[in-house]
């Protein structure tokens, strides 16, 4: 009976201990966040002509002024697009951006395949420091405008 009582103690603990670890951590894995939609798709030899929406969330514990969101290639390389800077951006709010871009026919097939396109927010902190933050984004088909 002892020993089922210090086996629960253990795995409370243990559990508390995970809960604080994941929480504290996840301020700076997450702090944007949203869906992404890919319509009116036009094959132009190795390239593709397509709309990238966006609905993207602030979780990062700040309001941002002029942040930019720039979309890289999955791989090392300059960036693929970036979108109309944000001029304010609330903390706990959304913003919904949409742009027609011009990307390499492999990059689509990646997204396709359930790779996530590599967005990043680009904004200065009140210090000045510059920040580039990756946002976590899922695809979601029928995204609203």
């Amino acid at each position: 009976m002892q020993s089922l009582r210090s086996l629960r103690t253990s795995l409370i603990g243990a559990s508390l201990v995970f809960l604080l670890l994941t929480s504290a951590s996840a301020k700076n894995g997450r702090d944007f966040a949203g869906f992404y939609n890919v319509t009116n798709v036009v094959e132009q030899g190795d390239q593709m002509v397509l709309t990238f929406q966006l609905r993207l969330f602030n979780y990062s514990d700040a309001d941002l002024k002029e942040a930019v969101v720039t979309l890289r290639a999955s791989h090392p390389a300059p960036a693929l697009a970036q979108f109309k800077a944000v001029k304010v951006w609330r903390n706990r709010t959304e913003v919904r951006l949409s742009q027609q871009l011009v990307i390499p026919r492999h990059e689509l097939e990646l997204w396709q395949k359930g790779t996530q396109p590599a967005l990043f927010v680009v904004y200065h902190d009140a210090n000045g420091q510059r920040w580039e933050r990756f946002a976590q984004v899922s695809s979601r088909p029928g995204l609203p405008r």
